[in-house]
């Protein structure tokens, strides 16, 4: 069992499947084999990694957003503007 939760945890991780990883760290067995407890903090500690840089590339992309969206209410202002006076 704790061998398919690992075999789970690989495939989720490889598809960068965030849902499959919440739901298996929900689900943690309890690893009687050192091997399999040491894969599995690896694979925890992976799958943190992933996600903290795919946050961090989210929230980079969401300040691009937030500032070309102010800079084109600004244009769009300064057209009206224009076109009032």
């Amino acid at each position: 069992m704790h061998t398919k939760w690992l075999e789970r945890f690989k495939i989720a991780l490889i598809e960068e499947d965030i849902r499959k990883v919440d739901v298996l760290l929900l689900d943690i067995p309890e690893f009687k084999k050192i091997d399999d407890l040491r894969e599995a903090y690896t694979l925890i500690q992976a799958a943190k990694d992933k996600f903290e840089k795919e946050k961090s590339k989210t929230k980079s992309k969401m300040n691009k957003i937030k500032k070309a969206k102010k800079f084109l209410n600004i244009k769009e202002s300064e057209h009206y503007l224009d076109e009032v006076y």
